[in-house]
């Protein structure tokens, strides 16, 4: 018996953006650890592989954004007499769905019922549906990275220390479905800070935690660890914590080379609407400027399309946002997740379509171009769908310049933080999005004038009033313009 775990990132193909670092799939590698000895395992991981269907069973984790994707390939692998199991998040939250495209499905963490699924799975006997329950700390083992043999991945030293968020924001799905906040114990995370270093001596330690310093006390010890361990590191914080001094520079002292920081808007207004309390008040313009003092590149998270949105406060959020020295914008038009309070609210109003991650196509928007990150799958009563994925790659392309001036000051941060490398890398994704929001950009603009969107909004770029104003031209009569 082949067991064959597939990583399904189509992503990656459509946006060259540092919003999609190549990182190996964990939770395969810790379920692979479990699986019994009779099976044979195998990983198939389309950031890096080249995808083939060799084997008797297979397991795909399930996101919202690429459940379409896998749910494709679960049936073709079915319908060639193959084994599907499916797990992940998306199926946690919508059971019944998965259900109809596999052959077993496990909600919840499945590393405590896995053996029991494989051990059904040899036997010829899987029943449909398995319930994960959240791991204890106590039965947290180390991750045994020898599973990802010798791919190349752009962040291959990820990991992470704790399980679930304390958080509640309303468009967020993992805090309510995944357990409760859990801590890894100090012991097993160092082995597999060691693990990694012997793999990957030059490589930064990606944390890829929803919230790794939700807890104070463990962050101290594990900033001690990272400290004695000399490993240089980056991971996620809340605004609440970058905005926190003695946090950030025991994190500096520590070894951190860089922070993506749950911004979402600048609007405070738009972040109590969706229960993201935690950034209200909060002083981050001051928070960036002692981070690049203190050698830590700043990565800010922004969301559009957010309830309190408009055409005009945008406008005045993207020239605010180009004076505030982030070192990189990673920019995302609000997803309604299913299950989430938004989605349940968005549905009531008939602002978002039931189960649209299974719809191909959402008319009136460019979701065909663009990334999934950008794509609209909801009204917004403020803007028409292109209107605001229009604006979303302006945001792209005008916060992703490479002056001289921007250059200047990420390295200057880079080598505060002896880090040049990684300044390196945020410079070489800066330009790597520009040019593909620039190019995004022009076909979004032609989509618009062909669908008879023109200046009518305040931000509505010269090249659409110039293909707008030629196709008007175009239309209007040749005797219409004759003197009688």
């Amino acid at each position: 018996m082949k067991l064959v775990f597939v990583n399904i990132m189509q992503e990656l193909q459509r946006f060259d953006s540092m919003s999609y670092l190549t990182q190996p799939p964990i939770p395969f590698a810790i379920l692979n650890a479990v699986t019994p000895k009779a099976i044979e395992t195998a990983l198939v991981d389309e950031q890096t592989d080249e995808v083939r269907w060799e084997g008797d069973a297979f397991g795909f984790s399930v996101s919202t954004q690429n459940s379409k994707a896998v749910y494709d390939y679960a049936d073709a692998l079915r319908a060639g007499g193959k084994k599907v199991i499916l797990g992940g998040i998306h199926v946690t939250v919508c059971p019944e769905e998965a259900m109809c495209h596999a052959d077993a499905i496990v909600t919840g963490e499945a590393e405590t019922i896995w053996s029991e699924v494989c051990e059904d799975l040899l036997a010829g006997r899987l029943r449909g549906r398995y319930e994960g329950s959240p791991t204890p700390p106590s039965r947290m083992t180390p991750v045994d990275y020898r599973f990802f043999g010798n791919r190349r991945y752009l962040t291959p030293a990820s990991l992470f220390a704790t399980r679930g968020c304390n958080r509640r924001c309303s468009f967020c799905v993992s805090s309510r479905y995944m357990g409760p906040y859990r801590t890894k114990p100090l012991e097993v995370l160092e082995q597999e800070v060691d693990q990694l270093t012997r793999l990957y001596p030059q490589a930064f330690l990606q944390f890829t935690d929803d919230n790794l310093l939700a807890s104070r006390k463990y962050a101290a010890e594990l900033l001690a660890l990272l400290r004695r361990k000399r490993r240089r590191f980056a991971t996620m914080v809340t605004v609440d914590q970058f905005c926190d001094r003695a946090l950030m520079e025991e994190m500096a002292a520590s070894g951190c080379l860089g922070v993506a920081v749950g911004v979402e808007s600048v609007d405070d207004n738009n972040c109590a609407a969706v229960s993201k309390y935690q950034n209200l008040q909060q002083p981050f313009v001051d928070a960036v400027h002692r981070a690049n003092q203190l050698g830590i590149q700043t990565v800010a998270l922004i969301m559009v399309g957010l309830p309190h949105d408009t055409p005009q406060a945008l406008e005045r959020t993207l020239e605010y946002l180009k004076q505030v020295p982030c070192s990189y914008y990673d920019m995302r038009v609000l997803r309604i997740y299913p299950s989430t309070p938004l989605y349940r609210e968005m549905l009531a109003t008939g602002d978002v379509t039931e189960n649209w991650w299974l719809k191909t196509e959402s008319s009136g928007t460019c979701n065909q171009l663009l990334p999934s990150s950008l794509s609209m799958h909801f009204r917004h009563g403020r803007f028409d769908s292109m209107q605001l994925q229009h604006l979303s790659l302006r945001f792209i392309a005008e916060l992703s310049g490479t002056g001289l001036g921007t250059v200047s000051q990420i390295l200057r941060v880079g080598y505060r933080g002896r880090a040049l490398r990684f300044a390196g890398l945020l410079l070489a994704g800066r330009q790597r999005s520009a040019r593909q929001a620039r190019m995004l950009l022009r076909q979004v603009e032609q989509a618009m004038v062909a669908s008879g969107q023109t200046a009518a909004s305040p931000w509505c770029s010269p090249v659409v009033e110039n293909a707008a104003a030629r196709l008007a031209a175009s239309a209007v009569p040749e005797s219409a313009g004759s003197k009688p």
